[in-house]
């Protein structure tokens, strides 16, 4: 149609993506919302995202990562967390994927697929991403452990995976409705406290 260079061309893939650019918002808001939803379903204090600022910049052939809306959806959940008063806050994703969330041992050979991790030393297996996904959460918690209560007052902060509860402590509780421990999502690696 581009070849063509006619007006009726031009307005028709103008069309095409309007209608991709609403598809993509409703999505992101979809995403956003089970976020916020998640996390209030747990009374979680806190959200965490990997910050990925600049990883265009940081990663060798990131090309293919251009068609991410991960600051999009960070920017979403931001401000629908704001108004019902958790916190967002990003982490450093530096060898989060490669990290066992059982043990702390951390090597490349760890991650054995874009979905499997299998951990070198102690053997531990699970999806990849929720593997990721709990590393974060205790980046934040890390972070948070200096005392820091809820705004709720008293309890300790804890954050919600989808198997249970990851504490202040680092003691992760299962969740009754649980079955399989990190079950495969095929949703964005951006990982959130409640994911």
């Amino acid at each position: 149609m581009q070849a063509a260079g006619t007006r009726s061309a031009h307005l028709s893939i103008k069309s095409m993506k309007d209608r991709e650019h609403r598809w993509m918002q409703n999505e992101l808001h979809r995403a956003s919302n089970q976020v916020l939803d998640e996390a209030r379903d747990h009374d979680c204090t806190h959200i965490a995202f990997e910050n990925l600022t600049d990883i265009r910049k940081r990663m060798g052939g990131a090309k293919r990562f251009h068609t991410w809306a991960f600051r999009r959806l960070y920017q979403y959940v931001e401000y629908k967390a704001e108004m019902v008063g958790i916190e967002v806050e990003q982490v450093s994703p530096s060898y989060t994927s490669q990290r066992c969330s059982s043990c702390g041992f951390t090597h490349e050979n760890n991650r054995q697929s874009k979905h499997q991790f299998v951990c070198q030393k102690c053997e531990y297996e699970l999806n990849a991403d929720y593997n990721a996904s709990k590393n974060i959460a205790r980046k934040l918690i890390k972070r948070l452990r200096s005392g820091q209560k809820s705004s709720g007052g008293g309890a300790p902060c804890q954050c919600a995976l989808k198997s249970g509860t990851l504490t202040l402590n680092g003691d992760h509780h299962a969740s009754v409705n649980s079955t399989v421990e990190g079950e495969s999502t095929d949703k964005p690696t951006t990982s959130v406290v409640g994911n």
